[in-house]
């Protein structure tokens, strides 16, 4: 049967509710006693916590509870991370490990007696020398974030992958530089925020918030909360969107112990947008590199080598390492080498602490990648383009597995890479080029090719060590029903934050039960109803979620077939399920609707064959095929499918403002099979809004001394309309023989380009001047320094020649 809904741009069933503002947030929830929490953060970086004077905030009308470490230290236990003894409790009861650091939270009447409040509450600091530079948190005798841990060195590993001494030793070209990549964060609309309520009865915690999924909160919660699983009742809000920020137990903790403090009333908390920025444990990957590529002089790349120093900040929470041990699920990329090196090492300093970011720590990687081989186009006189060419994999090599052991799908990457150049006229920007520098213009085209791996476990964290919780699986669950009436409810692990999972569901069911699309309802449960589920996390559920939802419709399926081979007097495996009806293989007349079939099994218990029960109802929990622990030497795949894209921009530098205008940009992808073209169409343009942010304006800044210096948005820079440009696409589809209906991940691709394939542009327009950008962001200050500074040399030149 032709899918009537899936592949197909049908209108999305989250629309109707958001535009006309009926969707319930976080902050739309009001509940008898609510109370409202502010919490008071720390103005030093490092710094011992002597006393906590709280009689005067005490007494301020309306203030019902106040909260400190030492309760925190004595309630629960430090906030769960991997790898574990790297971060303390929600609130600290010894010392403060970077500026913005929550030492005291306040439960008030409203919030604007909670905040009175904390300019009551004295606290007494003894001084600290922080340790901000990550270079010299290595150094013995520097200031220890963690004194019991003797060191600032979370982690440090060198992955060696097949013959890197023997490839560099044979090499015709060595290509190396080195990278400096900043700090940004996602900012959505909608700050991190939850309610939560203690039960002092049962001892139970209930929580509202908008939370991405449960998964990552129940185990880690509860755990801290001191309370069995069965106790924490997680409820998922929708969102205004997430890009990783929606991980956030510690918050929970922290509140859950304010409302226990405030004898069980529901408490809730909103960040405010300058604590989402300096404090919310959500920025992303702070990493200096130096890599190096060995090539054949031909162009073929036979060896890859990178070192990295990452800078996680004060905390190891949550699952912010997988951020570092994450690039090596594609470390090689769309190319053919084989022999890589990945040496890192991750420090504590006395920052912010890293979270979870769109793209989860790859996107550095793959531009310190792309840059060497850009790198090596101009040493060897190659076109960029073309040497990408001659190393992509072929269409033949697939199913495909790289040094380090990832496991690639499918994939036809040099059609994408024609795709790509062909719709942004390739040669006619390279004519366009030429002019622009005979004119004295920077005009510089990037063009970029990579892999997006999909469907992640976290069998990735077992690399940490054996007490890792995680192993290999990942799953994610979904239930569906159909009720008297013929009609469908879903049940999912997670709420409404942008993606559209809640349409493609639909889409996917009705074209399995042959409904209309409307007669399909999707609904997200507390973590008390749902099953095993990880939520929205690294492009997988597309992959995760068709595959649970076609399992659960497969087992009612099941069910219908063999009270509808009574009915029919027929063999159960005689009868299929074809469009909307149940009905004999080979004789479509004698058929059965399914909603006369379900009326049977609701109603006729009598009637039932032995081992049906009268329920239409199944749930199902999808692993993913050929899960595997990582051998001793780090090789394993931690993903199912490898999604593949291409990108070309052009860009011109102002040289006067350093300022970056791009003028064109094209992107041909290939994600398997689209369940939804005009979401992943949406997903892919904000992708790139967000790279192009990153790329060029968006930076967390700290002095020496490790104060925050861009806590709001006049210096926090975030693009806008006039940054961002609207992208030309094309695509492809290959569908993945391992997954459900051949999807791939598609949320992430473009994030994981936008960086590389505009700093490729970068420095084709800054290569007249002999000078690179090895910085991001990108800043006009940055261009503008290195245009002076060619300008510069090139002044100092002509006056020694004269």
């Amino acid at each position: 049967m032709q899918p009537r809904y899936v592949g197909k741009d049908v209108p999305r069933v989250e629309d109707a509710t958001l535009l006309t503002g009926r969707a319930e947030f976080t902050d739309n929830i009001k509940l008898p006693g609510m109370l409202h929490a502010a919490v008071l953060r720390s103005p030093h970086v490092h710094a011992r916590i002597k006393r906590i004077d709280l009689s005067k905030a005490g007494t301020l009308k309306g203030v019902v509870a106040i909260l400190t470490g030492e309760e925190a230290k004595q309630w629960s236990e430090p906030v769960p991370g991997m790898p574990m003894g790297w971060a303390g409790h929600c609130l600290p009861a010894d010392k403060v490990r970077f500026a913005g650091e929550a030492v005291v939270a306040v439960a008030a009447t409203s919030r604007y007696i909670a905040e009175d409040a904390l300019d009551l509450v004295e606290v007494d600091y003894e001084m600290l020398p922080p340790v901000v530079d990550p270079f010299k948190a290595l150094e013995p005798g520097s200031p220890l974030v963690w004194e019991h841990r003797g060191t600032n060195v979370i982690y440090q590993r060198v992955f060696t992958f097949g013959e890197v001494d023997k490839a560099f030793a044979e090499a015709d070209l060595v290509v190396k530089d080195d990278f400096r990549w900043h700090r940004a964060s996602g900012n959505p609309l909608e700050t991190c925020s939850c309610i939560v309520q203690w039960n002092s009865m049962d001892q139970s915690v209930t929580a509202w918030g908008g939370f991405q999924g449960t998964g990552f909160y129940v185990p880690s919660v509860s755990r801290a909360l001191r309370i069995p699983t069965n106790k924490l009742r997680m409820i998922p809000l929708p969102h205004g969107g997430s890009f990783g920020t929606k991980i956030f137990p510690h918050l929970v903790i922290r509140i859950a112990l304010l409302s226990r403090k405030a004898g069980g009333r529901p408490v809730k908390y909103i960040e405010d947008r300058v604590e989402h920025l300096m404090s919310s444990y959500t920025h992303g990957p702070d990493r200096h590199y130096s890599a190096e590529m060995a090539l054949k002089r031909d162009g073929e790349i036979t060896g890859f080598k990178i070192k990295v120093l990452d800078d996680l900040g004060a905390h190891a929470v949550s699952v912010a390492m997988g951020k570092t041990l994450k690039p090596l699920s594609a470390f090689t990329g769309p190319y053919r080498m084989q022999s890589a090196q990945y040496d890192l090492t991750v420090v504590a300093t006395n920052k912010c602490p890293q979270g979870s970011y769109r793209g989860w720590g790859v996107p550095p990687h793959n531009l310190a990648m792309e840059h060497l081989v850009d790198l090596a186009a101009r040493k060897l006189s190659l076109d960029v383009a073309e040497i990408r060419r001659l190393n992509l994999l072929r269409p033949e090599q697939f199913p495909y597995e790289t040094p380090n052991g990832a496991r690639y799908d499918s994939g036809d990457y040099e059609r994408t890479l024609d795709q790509a150049l062909d719709l942004a006229g390739y040669q006619t920007l390279r004519k366009y080029q030429a002019d622009a520098r005979a004119e004295g213009r920077l005009v510089g085209i990037g063009v970029y090719t990579g892999v997006e791996v999909s469907a992640v476990a976290m069998s990735i964290f077992t690399l940490l060590g054996p007490e890792s919780p995680f192993g290999t699986s990942m799953p994610e669950s979904a239930r569906i029903r159909i009720d008297a009436a013929g009609k469908i409810i879903a049940e999912v692990t997670f709420p409404w934050e942008g993606q559209g999972q809640h349409t493609f569901v639909a889409s996917i069911l009705a074209d399995y039960f042959g409904i209309n699309h409307e007669d399909v309802q999707v609904m997200a449960v507390d973590s008390l109803s749902a099953g095993p589920g990880t939520g929205p996390i690294g492009s997988r559920q597309a992959v995760m979620l068709s595959g649970a939802v076609l399992g659960a419709a497969e087992r009612v399926a099941e069910k219908l077939r063999k009270v509808a081979a009574v009915m029919l007097e027929a063999d159960a495996d005689d009868v299929e399920l074809m469009d909307g009806a149940l009905r004999i293989k080979g004789s479509p007349e004698k058929s059965l609707a399914v909603q006369k079939v379900v009326s049977r099994m609701l109603t006729r218990s009598d009637l039932l064959p032995t081992g049906v029960d009268g329920n239409p109802e199944a749930s199902y929990t999808y692993n993913p095929p050929d899960r595997k622990l990582p051998d001793a030497e780090g090789r394993g795949s931690f993903d199912l499918t490898a999604a593949n894209v291409a990108h070309v921009v052009m860009v011109e530098i102002d040289r006067e403002t350093g300022q970056v205008k791009i003028l064109k940009y094209v992107i041909a992808d290939d994600c398997g099979v689209r369940l939804h073209p005009a979401i992943v169409e949406g997903m892919t343009q904000g992708a790139v809004a967000q790279g192009v942010g990153q790329t060029l304006l968006e930076e967390h800044v700290y002095d020496e001394n490790g104060q925050y210096l861009s806590s709001t948005f006049m210096d926090y820079l975030l693009p806008t309309i006039w940054e961002v440009p609207m992208t030309e696409r094309v695509y492809t589809e290959t569908p993945s023989p391992l997954s459900p209906l051949g999807v791939k991940g598609a949320g992430e691709n473009a994030v994981l380009a936008t960086p590389a394939a505009l700093l490729s542009a970068i420095n084709g327009a800054l290569a007249p001047l002999g000078v690179r950008s090895t910085t991001i962001p990108a800043t006009p200050l940055r261009l503008w320094n290195l245009i002076r500074e060619a300008e510069n040399r090139d002044n100092l030149k002509l006056q020694s020649e004269k």
